[in-house]
């Protein structure tokens, strides 16, 4: 079944290569498929073999374990990398980059998802981790998500409810392909100067130059993960390579050299200290794959 894929596979490849960490072990099989008809073929092949699948991006919110990840690993950043605009309605692949899908959409003066100007995400990944901010998340914009069941039959999900902090709810073992949209009409000029506003204070508040994974943790209740961590004197903590940022004490990022060994140790720390200082466990917001 994989001699059928007409993307491409390959073994025992470095996921260090496809994390914007920089950082992660190799995959056994690493699978970046051309279209559907690939993915089906390479979820029937991982059903035969009684194999796990990892579905990743673009690899933005994303630690892999320096042991890497057993099993077969899809990566849909440039396959099913198609929008399109019918009326008020994007239909998106979930290859299709956020940042792109909106630069499209503001070209067509369709706009209202302006608070996602920034993410690092395919759209996949953003469906995947509920991405956006206080002012709106992905979820409120998507009236329908597609997605393959592991038998490589299409699937239609009517959200309603699934989105939640962070999360999204698929069904067992689906591989998201993609979704429907709801935007609206709004002058080029207003969408680009939010977009610049937007951008300029990302820019100054988080360490963009540097090799991260966004935000490591999720804002407890009524808090924020980023003040507890530097209330609790970890701003620009490191160990080896890696370091909580002295920019934005939510991000730790990679200075060179940093294996996930590192990043672990550090995330060991901050929970630890934040519950010692504050008696409030933080949750991760990354995601953490491998062995």
């Amino acid at each position: 079944m994989l001699g059928e894929i007409r993307g491409e596979v390959r073994f025992k490849e470095p996921l260090s290569f496809h994390t914007s960490l920089r950082i992660g072990g190799p995959a056994d099989i690493f699978v970046v498929p051309q279209d559907v008809e690939d993915i089906r073929h390479a979820l029937m092949f991982a059903d035969r073999e009684q194999l796990p699948v990892v579905v990743v991006g673009g690899g933005n919110n994303l630690l892999v374990r320096d042991r890497g990840v057993h099993g077969v690993v899809l990566k849909l950043e440039g396959c099913l990398g198609r929008a399109e605009f019918h009326g008020e309605e994007a239909l998106a692949g979930a290859g299709v980059s956020l940042s792109a899908l909106i630069r499209e959409a503001a070209a067509l003066n369709l706009g209202g998802i302006e608070s996602l100007v920034g993410i690092p995400a395919t759209i996949g990944g953003a469906l995947a981790m509920n991405a956006g901010t206080v002012d709106g998340w992905i979820g409120d914009f998507v009236s329908a998500v597609y997605f393959l069941h592991p038998d490589g039959s299409l699937g239609e999900f009517k959200p309603a409810g699934a989105f939640g902090y962070r999360a999204f709810h698929l069904p067992a073992s689906a591989v998201l392909i993609g979704c429907r949209m709801q935007l609206h009409r709004r002058p080029l000029p207003e969408i680009q100067k939010e977009i610049r506003a937007r951008l300029k204070q990302k820019k100054s508040t988080q360490p963009l130059a540097l090799a991260s994974a966004g935000f490591v943790w999720k804002n407890p209740a009524g808090d924020l993960a980023s003040r507890l961590i530097e209330k609790a004197g970890l701003r620009g903590k490191r160990i080896n390579g890696a370091e909580i940022s002295s920019k934005h004490a939510n991000f730790i990022v990679n200075r060179g050299g940093a294996g996930a060994a590192d990043i672990l140790s550090l995330m060991e720390l901050t929970r630890e200290r934040v519950h010692s200082h504050f008696g409030i466990t933080l949750e991760t917001e990354i995601r953490i794959l491998g062995e």
